[in-house]
C-alpha cells in the first residue's frame, strides 16, 4: 500500500477536526504535518474555535434582571393609571383566555426526555458521523466544553470518540460517545427544560437507556439493549459534578 494511500483523506481529516478542533490524535498530526493545507486548515478552525469560546463569554451587567424588571413595573404603572376600568376587565379577560391558551399548548409540545434520545441516535446511525468517528478526545477538552453547562468530570473517563454540543429539540445540549464495558455508548447533557418529561429507563426493544438527574441537568445513556453499560453509567454518576 502506498503512502498516498495510508494517508488521512481530506474528509476524514475535516470530518475529525470539525468534530474536535482540539483533537490530538496522532493520525491528525501526522496528516497535517505533511500537508500544509491541512495544517493552514486546522490552525484556522482552532483560532475559530477560540474566539466562538471567547466571545460566548459575555459579562451580564450587575443587577440587570433586577433593572428590567423595575422598569416594566414602573411603565406598566404608568399606562394602568391611564385606562379605564372596562379596559382593565378587558385586558385580565383576553390575559385569562391567553393563560389558558398557552397552558394547553405547553401541554402537547412536552418531549418524552427518553424517546428524543433514541431517535437522535437513531438519526446518527442512519447517516450522521458521530458514532463512525474513532477519535480520541482530551478529558481538558471535553471539560473545557462541558464548562458551558456548568459541568465537568472529575478523573478520567477513558475513550471518548466524540464530544460536541447539538441541539437536542432546541435545547443547546451536549453529545458525546465514550467506551463503555461493550462498545461505544452513547451520552447527552441535557440542562434541565419544563419541556421535557423524564424518565429513569426507556426501550424500543432494541436499545435501552438511562437517565441520571444531576442538579443543573439530565445526563442521557444510550445503548444497545443486550450490551450493558452499568460500569460507565456508575463511573460518569460518581465523576460528573455540577457548579452551583
Amino acid at each position: 500500500m502506498t503512502a498516498e494511500e495510508l494517508a488521512m483523506d481530506d474528509l476524514q481529516f475535516r470530518r475529525t477536526i470539525y468534530a474536535d478542533p482540539n483533537c490530538t490524535d496522532e493520525s491528525v498530526k501526522k496528516a497535517a504535518a505533511a500537508d500544509s493545507a491541512k495544517q493552514e486548515f486546522w490552525d484556522e478552525l482552532r483560532s475559530l474555535d477560540a474566539k466562538m469560546q471567547q466571545a460566548s463569554k459575555v459579562e451580564v451587567p450587575e443587577n440587570l434582571a433586577n433593572k428590567l424588571i423595575l422598569r416594566q413595573t414602573l411603565e406598566s404603572h404608568k399606562i394602568q393609571k391611564r385606562q379605564t376600568r372596562w379596559h382593565l376587565a378587558l385586558a385580565a379577560s383576553v390575559a385569562f383566555v391567553f393563560g389558558i391558551s398557552f397552558t394547553l399548548w405547553q401541554q402537547t409540545t412536552i418531549v418524552n426526555l427518553g424517546e428524543h434520545a433514541l431517535a437522535h441516535v437513531y438519526h446518527e446511525n442512519d447517516g450522521a458521523f458521530a458514532l463512525k468517528v474513532n477519535g480520541d478526545i482530551s478529558l481538558d477538552s471535553v471539560n473545557a466544553r462541558l464548562a458551558s453547562l456548568g459541568a465537568s468530570f472529575t478523573e478520567d473517563m477513558g475513550r471518548i470518540y466524540f464530544a460536541n454540543f447539538c441541539d437536542f429539540d432546541k435545547i443547546r445540549s451536549f453529545h458525546m460517545v465514550m467506551e463503555g464495558e461493550n462498545g461505544k455508548v452513547t451520552v447527552f447533557v441535557v440542562p434541565h427544560s419544563e419541556d421535557y418529561k423524564s424518565v429513569d429507563s426507556f426501550s424500543d426493544g432494541v436499545m435501552s437507556g438511562q437517565v441520571i438527574e444531576a442538579t443543573r441537568a439530565s445526563i442521557v445513556i444510550v445503548g444497545d439493549k443486550d450490551k450493558p453499560y452499568d460500569e460507565l453509567k456508575n463511573k460518569i454518576k460518581q465523576n460528573m459534578v455540577f457548579s452551583a
